[in-house]
């Protein structure tokens, strides 16, 4: 006749080790914010007119400018706000790649993506390794955005485990023209060559030279760049 084991209660040790060993991991949960924080992107700073490497694309911010109505090719946009457009020239760096997005910070740190209003090619597309593009970004802030802000730039890096990495540069646009402002399309950046490799980590610039761009009627200011390498060879 089959008999059945009686089960057994758990000893008065084993059942203060098990309650310790819950009040630790609730703890270590609750702390779990303070002692390991979310890993935020790796944010690189760079000025207007700098070249700044942000994997897997390379950047360079020209300037920005503003109006209160857009003209978009076939009918002019108006604005409660203003409408801003980033001078900006790209290139994928070793492989083709894109730049995902890019915000406006303002002083008070709100922060405005860029339009959707309108097409803008320099987002979301792919760009080709050392091909520089250039391009206008365009965006729409309110009135009293007018000021100090900073441009936010994230490249389309999938497949990374480690956290996206971003670039910041600072950015001042006080007025915004009356006269509709027509974007820049994206185009091969003229007068722009880029013919050296990555800059080491403790070595000389990368070899590259940013030339004046042909001055049109709405072009921002460009300006010259010229590493130490080249200035020296010329």
């Amino acid at each position: 006749m089959a008999r059945h084991r009686r089960a057994q209660r758990p000893s008065r040790a084993g059942l203060v080790t098990m309650t310790v060993v819950v009040i630790a991991a609730g703890a270590v949960v609750s702390r779990a914010d303070t002692w390991w924080p979310e890993a935020g992107p790796f944010v690189t700073e760079a000025e207007v007119g700098e070249p700044v490497h942000v994997e897997p694309v390379r950047v360079t911010v020209h300037g920005a400018r503003a109006a209160t109505v857009l003209a978009d090719g076939l009918n002019d946009l108006d604005s409660e706000g203003v409408w801003i457009a980033v001078d900006v020239t790209a290139a994928a760096l070793d492989q083709p790649a894109g730049i995902s997005g890019m915000m406006l910070r303002d002083r008070r740190g709100r922060e405005y993506a860029s339009s959707n209003r309108v097409t803008n090619p320099m987002i979301g597309s792919t760009f080709d390794p050392r091909v520089p593009e250039r391009g206008e970004v365009v965006f729409e802030v309110p009135s009293d955005a007018l000021g100090r802000f900073t441009l936010v730039v994230s490249p389309d890096a999938p497949g990374r485990t480690v956290p996206r990495a971003e670039a910041e540069m600072p950015l001042r646009v006080d007025e915004a023209a009356d006269e509709p402002l027509t974007p820049r399309s994206r185009d091969l950046a003229e007068g722009q060559a880029d013919t050296g490799a990555r800059p080491e980590a403790d070595g000389p610039r990368e070899p590259s030279v940013h030339a004046a761009c042909p001055p049109t009627r709405n072009d921002t200011v460009c300006l010259h760049r010229r590493s130490d390498a080249m200035a020296a060879a010329g």
